[in-house]
């Protein structure tokens, strides 16, 4: 490695470990590894309808920066490089209502293209909506391998090999962050993250609008065209760790979204398959730094971000840069004679906790 540069490990290889990985890389002052035990093409991002559209993350003021954020990235960056290369799509969204919505989405003023839905927009059974002109989809599988891609030809190394203890990437390195999602809960103990089992069907139809009814949270109705299929969806199943699709689940998903519209009765579809996976949900996405080993460790976290972690993914991996040179600022001077790697897996065997001061 570059002995200029500052020695980076990333625990998790979904979009938002690869895109923090991207977005260190770019400034050409890190070098980046990321370990995960998981690797594309099976993560949880690769199981995910991937729209964008901000979608059960708190706080939803941070969450319309980041998605904004996002939203001009991708239009910038990654949307000019084409779809047969991304598998990123231009695709206009409606969020539909049976009944009226008084208030506004507390994320809409941060998107410029947000507004409410015209009565001649409107699909038959629905009386109110909004809709974001230029949102987009992304064929998740083409999508991933497009990040590896990218994260590698900029100089980054990933390695598949299972955290169990947050101290053992600091053997090697200064400054760990941690994009971990549902695995946090064991990782470092945070029992505020949970699952929230989603279920999605993968049919052969594709149309020019993504459509989204979300009037009940548990019971979601979606249909969101890719390039070459369509998925529908959902579940939100929380603190439920199945990831088996379920038959029943399917067939309610069928009912959901043949009542959006006819286009996807049941009649008109060609199921090429169902996938399931756990979304890391957490009452508030954890973006910020805490410091081990007395100062001279910095550890970002930036996990839980629920049904969103694409649409928030370069922004928070934006802020993540933020975050590491802050915290790279305030550590402390560390001699590797100090602690030497073998008292910390002494340490690991006696211990199941690790001691943290926030920034």
């Amino acid at each position: 490695m570059n002995i200029h540069k500052k020695d980076i490990i990333i625990i998790g290889c979904g979009c938002i470990g690869l895109s923090a990985g991207v977005i260190l890389l770019k400034t050409g002052d890190y070098n980046v590894k990321i370990w995960a035990k998981d690797l594309p093409p099976n993560t949880t991002s690769n199981k995910a309808a991937a729209l964008w559209y901000p979608f059960l993350s708190e706080p939803l003021d941070k969450v319309g920066r980041w998605s904004q954020e996002t939203m001009d990235y991708f239009k910038k960056e990654i949307i000019p490089l084409g779809v047969e290369k991304t598998g990123t799509l231009t695709k206009k969204v409606y969020e539909l209502y049976r009944t009226p919505r008084a208030q506004l989405p507390e994320w809409s003023p941060f998107v410029p293209s947000f507004r409410r839905m015209k009565k001649e927009e409107m699909l038959d059974g629905y009386i109110d909506g909004f809709t974001v002109e230029d949102g987009f989809v992304m064929d998740t599988d083409q999508y991933m391998d497009w990040l590896v891609e990218s994260f590698k030809a900029l100089g980054g190394s990933i390695d598949q090999r299972e955290v169990v203890d947050i101290r053992e990437p600091f053997i090697y390195a200064d400054i760990v962050i941690n994009c971990s999602g549902l695995g946090a809960r064991e990782l470092i103990g945070d029992r505020l993250v949970y699952p929230s089992r989603g279920q999605i069907i993968v049919v052969d139809n594709t149309r020019d609008i993504s459509l989204m009814d979300e009037e009940d949270e548990y019971q979601l109705g979606y249909v969101i065209p890719r390039v070459h299929n369509s998925v529908l969806g959902g579940t939100n199943q929380q603190h439920n760790y199945n990831l088996e699709p379920s038959k029943k689940d399917t067939e309610e998903i069928l009912d959901r979204v043949a009542k959006i519209s006819p286009q996807f009765e049941r009649k008109n579809l060609k199921i090429l398959g169902e996938k399931v996976g756990l979304r890391p949900s957490r009452y508030s996405i954890r973006l910020e730094n805490e410091f081990m080993q007395d100062g001279r460790k910095l550890l970002v976290h930036n996990y839980g971000h629920g049904g969103s972690g694409f649409t928030v993914s370069w922004g928070c991996a934006l802020d993540t840069l933020k975050l590491v040179r802050k915290g790279a600022d305030k550590l402390k001077t560390s001699n590797k004679s100090d602690v030497p790697w073998y008292s910390l897996l002494n340490k690991r065997r006696s211990s199941s906790s690790c001691s943290f001061v926030n920034d």
